[in-house]
C-alpha cells in the first residue's frame, strides 16, 4: 500500500512526512549579499547580522560543520560575488523540488518502512560541502548545486568541472537522507567502516533515484589497481586521502567507489531485497559484511 501524505505550504517551510523545508537561509544570504556587496569593509559584520544571526538551526550546524570561519566565508564570498550573483534565481526557487523528493521518499519507504525524514535546510555556504547533517536533519550547500546552462555560461573551467548541476538537488538530499537512517551502523576508526558508510549511501541513493551523488567516471579502467590498494588499507585509520583526489594513485572520494561497490554486489547477491537494503542500513559488523557481499567475484566478473 502506497502512503498517503499531506503538503501544507507555509511562508518559509512546508511539511511533508513531518518535516519541514527550510529556504529562509537562502533568502536571508541574498539580503546580506546585497548589503555587503555595497559595503564591502564591512561585508563580514553584514553577513553575521543578516545571514548567521537570523539562520536555522540547519545553518548553525553547517556553519560549525563546513563553513567554520565567518572571515574566510565573506572574502569568499565577495572574491565570487560574479559566481553568488548568476545563481540566485536558481536559489530562490529549490522549493520546485519538494515533488521529486517526496517521490523518492515514496519510493523508499515502500522497501524500509522504518525510515525517518529530517528537516531539510537549503543554505547557502562557501562551496566546501554539497551536503551533511546533524541532530537537526538534512543540510543542504545550494550554492555547489546550482549549475544551469545558462548561469554558467561566464564561469571559468574549475566552476564548470565541481558546480553541480541544479537538477541535482534530490539525488543529493536523498544520500543525506540514507545517512540519517544509519543510526543502526557500527562505526569504526578504519577505512572500510567510512566506505561503507559513505558507499551504502551512494548505492541507496542509485538504486531508488537512478543516480549516485558522485561522479566515478574517472574509474573507469583503473578498477582494478585501485580496488587492490582498498585491499592493502581497508583495516587501516584512514579516509582523508581516500576522500579527497590523490594521483597519481586514485580520483577523488575513491572510498565512497568501494563502498558503493561492495553493497552493490551485497545486494545483488541477496534474493530478499527488502532485507539486503535493511542489512545494508544496518551494518553490525563491517568485516562480516564485507565478506558475505561476495565484492572480489563482482571485481573479477566486471573488472578482469
Amino acid at each position: 500500500m502506497k502512503l498517503k501524505f499531506t503538503i501544507l505550504f507555509f511562508i518559509f517551510s512546508s511539511i511533508v512526512y513531518g518535516q519541514k523545508f527550510y529556504t529562509s537561509d537562502i533568502d536571508n544570504f541574498y539580503q546580506a549579499f546585497d548589503l555587503a556587496c555595497n559595503d564591502t569593509t564591512n561585508a563580514q559584520k553584514i553577513f553575521d547580522k543578516y545571514y548567521f544571526k537570523k539562520g536555522t538551526k540547519g545553518l548553525d550546524d553547517f556553519y560549525k560543520f563546513k563553513i567554520k570561519d565567518k572571515e574566510k566565508f565573506s572574502e569568499k564570498v565577495i572574491k565570487g560575488k560574479e559566481f553568488y550573483a548568476s545563481i540566485r534565481q536558481e536559489l530562490k526557487n529549490v522549493s520546485k523540488f519538494e515533488d521529486s523528493i517526496i517521490k523518492n521518499y515514496n519510493r523508499f519507504t515502500e522497501v524500509y518502512p522504518k525510515a525517518e525524514f529530517g528537516d531539510i535546510y537549503f543554505v547557502v555556504g562557501r562551496l566546501s560541502s554539497n551536503g551533511t547533517i546533524s541532530k537537526n536533519g538534512l543540510i543542504i550547500g545550494t550554492e555547489y548545486l546550482s549549475k544551469t546552462e545558462s548561469n554558467s555560461k561566464n564561469w571559468n573551467s574549475s566552476m564548470l568541472n565541481n558546480i553541480f548541476d541544479f537538477n541535482h538537488i534530490p539525488i543529493t538530499v536523498f544520500h543525506e537522507m540514507i545517512h540519517f537512517n544509519q543510526n543502526g551502523m557500527v562505526r569504526e576508526n578504519n577505512l572500510l567502516s567510512y566506505a561503507l558508510r559513505e558507499g551504502s549511501a551512494e548505492f541507496l541513493t542509485e538504486l531508488f533515484t537512478g543516480k549516485t551523488d558522485g561522479d566515478y567516471k574517472a574509474f573507469q579502467n583503473r578498477e582494478v589497481v585501485i580496488w587492490e590498494d582498498f585491499k592493502k588499507e581497508m583495516y587501516q585509520d584512514k579516509s582523508i586521502s581516500w576522500r579527497d583526489e590523490n594521483e597519481p594513485l586514485r580520483p577523488r572520494n575513491a572510498l565512497y567507489w568501494a563502498g558503493y561497490l561492495i553493497c552493490k554486489s551485497y545486494y545483488e547477491n541477496l534474493n530478499d531485497k527488502q532485507q539486503a537494503v535493511y542489512d545494508i542500513l544496518n551494518v553490525k559488523n563491517n568485516l562480516d559484511f564485507y565478506k558475505k557481499s561476495k565484492v572480489e567475484d563482482y571485481i573479477i566478473k566486471h573488472f578482469k
